[in-house]
């Protein structure tokens, strides 16, 4: 039988132990990489305009616009059909012009509600938030209002409204329903403005950088792997 060295056994060991250590590494950096990717996905995808948190009452659903007026919901539909045909849009406006607007009361409620109608210019004052309050009132809201429709009731359950919008810039939408006017949804909105999609740049520059990340940090597992193995 043939006896190995003590020397040689404690080198075997430190080899396996260094080997061992190398593939700890490999893994970590690939776990790293891996979670900095996704956080980096995560991130990017929040910053996509998402449409709903900044339009208010107005937002997407089951690729359908829907306004929400306090407890109650109504269908958003919006053209301008001289210039997009029979394009449909649900929150900003493409350009200036002549725009119809219908909204169509998902719950049968409303039908039996004054429903009340303004487009107002967006002062900067919350987005409507505060400029709202009061809605049935007249004095300063009336100062900018462009277009309003008087509480009545709408049995067909569709409310429709036209308007020509002369200028680009920031409006505010309010609809108000109930006898006192007590359910009301606000959503600013603009018109003739391009939105920069920040969140599409923010994606197009971070995936490539992750990617070039997770390519170099795979790299080094490769190689710790291969130091491994020898």
């Amino acid at each position: 039988m043939t006896t190995v060295p003590s020397g040689v056994r404690a080198g075997r060991v430190e080899s396996l132990v260094r080997k061992a250590a190398r593939h700890r590494l490999g893994d970590r950096i690939c776990s790293a990489a891996a979670g900095f990717l996704r956080v980096v996905l995560q991130t990017a995808a929040l910053a996509l305009p998402l449409g709903a948190a900044a339009h208010g009452g107005l937002s997407m659903d089951e690729d359908q616009c829907k306004l929400t007026v306090g407890p109650y919901s109504m269908h958003f539909a919006g053209y301008q059909p001289l210039a997009n045909g029979n394009r449909e849009f649900c929150e900003d406006i493409p350009q200036v012009g002549p725009t119809v607007v219908v909204m169509d009361m998902v719950d049968e409620a409303l039908r039996a509600m004054p429903v009340e109608v303004r487009i107002i210019r967006d002062t900067g004052s919350g987005g409507g938030n505060e400029v709202g309050k009061g809605d049935g009132e007249a004095g300063p809201l009336d100062a900018i209002t462009l277009l309003h429709l008087p509480p009545r009731l709408y049995p067909a359950g569709s409310v429709p409204l036209e308007h020509n919008f002369l200028q680009p810039g920031r409006y505010v939408g309010l609809v108000s329903a109930g006898e006192k006017q007590q359910y009301v949804s606000r959503f600013p909105f603009s018109v003739g403005e391009p939105r920069t999609p920040y969140g599409s740049y923010l994606l197009m520059l971070l995936v490539p950088v992750a990617g070039f990340l997770l390519y170099g940090a795979s790299g080094r597992a490769r190689r710790a792997a291969e130091k491994a193995r020898r």
